[in-house]
């Protein structure tokens, strides 16, 4: 039978916001010890030496997993490493980064609230090399931190998510615009989202949004129409 490392109890996550009496549930510990088994594998070799050893560990499937997830781990929780983390992947990866498009998703999803400030300002980074690079179903992670962005939130954390997307949205809008679902979806979300911005202090912010949700339903409404009623309101 596979044994998998046990994760230390001096392990400390760098991903998740945990205190001494919480429980980890299965995403958690899926995301922990997939980080932990990557830097078993991986520790002490040089880039040449690593790259032909993971070559060889992702040709199983679970292994693959793991080791995409170790990846993504380090990518959202070390930005010194990111960009570097983020080439060895694109060499090792042997599905298109699917694994870890699937399993970003499922984070946002579900642990979006309990990630550390560093991850989540990584998690717009990596989203934005996503997008630059036109990875597949990035969308459906876009998707989630939309939902994830709460109306009549002023606190810094959600504005930084509400920005850090609408300037990915504005930057690469090329690339929105090939998906009518996503552009429904950005638009009824802002269309909310700058009624919460009347603040003075948010001028800048509110301005932008306006700007780039009227000129998005200006240039695309056949895509808007089928939001029909739930547009009006």
């Amino acid at each position: 039978m596979e044994q998998h490392p046990q994760l230390s109890a001096a392990h400390v996550s760098k991903l998740f916001v945990c205190t001494a009496v919480d429980f980890k549930d299965e995403i958690e510990e899926k995301f922990e010890r997939s980080f932990i088994n990557l830097q078993l594998q991986i520790v002490g070799l040089t880039d040449k030496e690593m790259h032909d050893v993971l070559s060889q560990i992702v040709c199983k499937d679970k292994q693959h997993e793991e080791i995409s997830i170790g990846f993504l781990y380090i990518m959202l929780t070390d930005p010194a490493m990111a960009p570097k983390t983020y080439r060895d992947v694109t060499l090792v990866s042997r599905d298109g980064m699917n694994v870890i498009v699937a399993n970003l998703t499922l984070l946002v999803a579900e642990k979006y609230t309990k990630l550390t400030e560093v991850a989540r300002r990584q998690l717009i980074w990596v989203l934005r090399e996503f997008v630059k690079h036109q990875v597949l179903n990035v969308e459906n992670v876009i998707w989630n931190c939309l939902r994830q962005a709460g109306g009549g939130d002023a606190s810094h954390r959600n504005l930084f998510l509400i920005e850090s997307l609408l300037d990915i949205f504005i930057e690469y809008r090329t690339w929105l615009e090939g998906n009518s679902f996503l552009i429904q979806s950005t638009v009824y979300s802002y269309v909310r989202l700058i009624e919460d911005h009347a603040n003075p202090a948010l001028i800048s912010l509110r301005q932008k949004e306006v700007k780039f949700t009227i000129s998005l339903i200006r240039e695309r409404f056949h895509d808007i129409i089928p939001l029909g009623r739930d547009f009006v309101r």
